[in-house]
């Protein structure tokens, strides 16, 4: 404590400032020097919760809710008009939304430029009644100094009322997260009161007017999480002109139309578009007079100004949507990485379109493999037998390709070998579990974290595990394995199972710490080798003079400090030769193991399965020392 106690105030006062006021004002106690210290701190994190938790039932008792915002009303008090940066307040019901208005003011006169709010305020019944429903105070609207402002409630964000001259010149940062937003204007109008704004989210929103428009010169990230136009569902029009966008995520049900995107900049876009049952049925069966479907097709306008981006990820329901654009989809020339969600009920349709437009594309990324299967997905996939299969993959270039969700099913195996076989340029396949269904039928799927598919150049293609579970044999990784090997020669794929151990696997695998994780594996099964050999080799002196009279043979003399050959194909030979009962043995577990179709197993592998290997064969069937 003395250590700590010598540091200059603003020192301290710094490191106070990442405990909630609470906590800070509880030093109070250590000392006369700590006494006021918590009153220079330059952030203030009052939570209501951490003030009457975690005593269940507190909030309830008499003067509980009193002893809170007196609390509050001290500490501001004590602070006097001391700079602050950074207020978070987070209150629920009960709380006095006057007083509550009041410490908002407060830390705005005193310059904070941070502001993050959790307000859980609920209105009335009885709809825009300013009686009742909670409105924050109009000094928040004008502030000259405010930088970041965040809101959240679970009863929703009302812009209108007090917000209708709102002007934040500084404001940068712009959060709000509730069940509703109600603004002031419309969207365009509402962005032009913030001229440096570059960072916009605004999640749960029903938009208050049909035609709509994000429009802004200087925003860099904006994300919009929509519900459609009140009870109509599709907006008419929504239009994005932010020539410096470099970030866009957006949820929303599909417009009729998209008039002006000017995205020159965007380098990442995440596209969640949504559709009606009834539009589904329309997407997959056009009716060309039908006007919602005819509407339905100008998504190719809003795709068309996401063809600058290097990443995008769309959801299950854009890729059917993008069904209907499949003939005007634009060229992605930046695009290297790309994020799917499949759905089982929703199709693959713009799968073949979407992969033939990605010319520099690296990383794919399928999160699930199920869809709806239709003739119009094309080559993409293998649920339906075609000639021309695999022609929109042999053109991607795909180099990495990543599965998540991966059940065990046959259908989704046969796409994984579908894979393998089409992408000319795939060099790395990782395949990860589904964990969250947990179907205690699916025993394989269980245990395994993790697959990697790697290219091999060479004629070996092997299987490895780098986190032994004992509950899985090198025989059953092999036969899952046979399930994705391609069958044509052009390409050849070793396979890794990382599996659930002890403890976690790491999260990200490089090929550098799969090939050492293999190297180290491969030098201890070698250890386990070559003491077979060396004490069979010491035990039985009829098989030593045999073997070393072979080597002298074929190796001529062989220097001393040579390191010694070990032959297992001479060992065998010459046990077979010596041993009758040995050779009988042999020759029936290797019948055996040609009629199940499987490959002869070396000495480490069956050692490693617990099965019977010609060194215990031979420990039963040699003659022991004096017999």
């Amino acid at each position: 404590m003395d250590s700590i106690g010598s540091l200059p105030e603003e020192v301290l006062s710094h490191i106070l400032s990442f405990l909630t006021t609470k906590e800070a004002a509880i030093t109070s106690i250590l000392s006369k020097r700590w006494r006021n210290l918590f009153t220079l701190v330059p952030n203030l994190d009052i939570d209501d919760s951490v003030f009457l938790n975690p005593e269940e039932g507190k909030r309830e008792r008499d003067g509980i809710l009193q002893s809170f915002m007196d609390f509050v009303d001290k500490v501001l008090a004590s602070q006097g008009d001391t700079p602050i940066k950074k207020f978070s307040l987070k209150c629920k019901t009960g709380i006095d939304t006057d007083r509550v208005n009041q410490w908002i003011c407060n830390v705005l006169q005193r310059g904070a430029t941070s502001l993050e709010l959790v307000l859980d305020f609920p209105g009335s019944d009885d709809n825009w009644d300013s009686d009742y429903m909670y409105l924050l105070p109009r000094e928040l609207f004008v502030s000259s100094k405010l930088v970041e402002l965040k809101l959240r409630s679970e009863f929703g964000v009302d812009w209108w009322r007090g917000g209708t001259d709102t002007f934040l010149p500084m404001l940068k940062t712009l959060h709000f997260e509730s069940t509703w937003i109600l603004l002031c204007d419309d969207l365009e109008v509402f962005l032009s009161a913030f001229p440096v704004l570059e960072e916009f989210y605004m999640a749960d929103i029903d938009w208050p007017q049909s035609d709509q428009s994000a429009s802004s010169q200087s925003l860099r990230k904006l994300t919009i999480h929509a519900g459609g136009f009140q009870d109509f569902r599709n907006p008419k029009r929504i239009s994005f002109d932010t020539p410096k966008l470099v970030y866009l995520e957006y949820s929303d049900f599909v417009a009729a139309d998209y008039p002006k995107v000017n995205l020159p900049n965007l380098a990442e876009a995440v596209l969640d578009l949504k559709v009606t049952l009834h539009q589904i049925d329309l997407i997959r069966e056009p009716d060309d007079e039908n006007v919602v479907s005819l509407r339905l097709r100008n998504v190719w306008k809003l795709i068309r100004g996401l063809r600058n981006v290097n990443k995008l990820f769309i959801s299950a329901e854009t890729l059917e949507a993008l069904s209907l654009c499949c003939e005007s989809m634009p060229v992605f020339n930046n695009l290297k990485s790309l994020h799917i969600i499949c759905e089982a009920d929703l199709g693959w349709q713009a799968m073949p379109a979407l992969l033939r437009n990605c010319p520099r594309l690296e990383t794919l990324i399928l999160k699930g493999l199920l869809h709806h299967v239709t003739d119009k997905c094309g080559d993409a996939c293998d649920c339906i037998s075609r000639e021309d299969k695999g022609r929109s993959l042999s053109s991607c270039p795909v180099k990495k390709l990543e599965i998540r969700g991966f059940q065990g099913t046959v259908r989704e195996k046969e796409m994984i070998r579908h894979f393998l076989e089409s992408f000319p340029c795939l060099d790395e396949m990782e395949v990860y579990a589904d964990q969250s269904d947990n179907d205690p039928t699916n025993v394989e799927v269980n245990r395994i974290y993790k697959i990697i598919a790697y290219k091999v150049h060479g004629k070996e293609i092997s299987t490895h595990t780098v986190l032994q579970s004992k509950g899985m044999s090198q025989s059953q990784m092999e036969e899952i394995s046979s399930q994705f090997t391609p069958r044509n020669n052009r390409n050849k794929y070793g396979m890794v199972y990382i599996l659930h151990g002890t403890h976690p696997p790491p999260q990200e695998i490089s090929q550098y710490y799969i090939k050492e994780l293999l190297n180290e594996e491969y030098k201890e099964r070698q250890r386990v080798h070559d003491a077979m050999f060396d004490g069979i080799v010491e035990q039985y002196p009829m098989i030593a003079s045999a073997l070393k009279a072979r080597q002298a043979a074929t190796d001529s003399e062989a220097s001393n400090d040579q390191e010694k050959k070990r032959d297992f194909e001479a060992l065998l030979e010459i046990m077979t030769d010596l041993y009758p009962d040995f050779a009988s043995a042999l020759k029936a577990m290797r019948g055996t193991d040609l009629e199940r179709g499987e490959p002869s197993r070396d000495q480490g592998e069956m050692a490693e399965l617990g099965q019977t290997t010609p060194t215990d064969m031979a420990a039963d069937l040699l003659p022991r020392d004096g017999d």
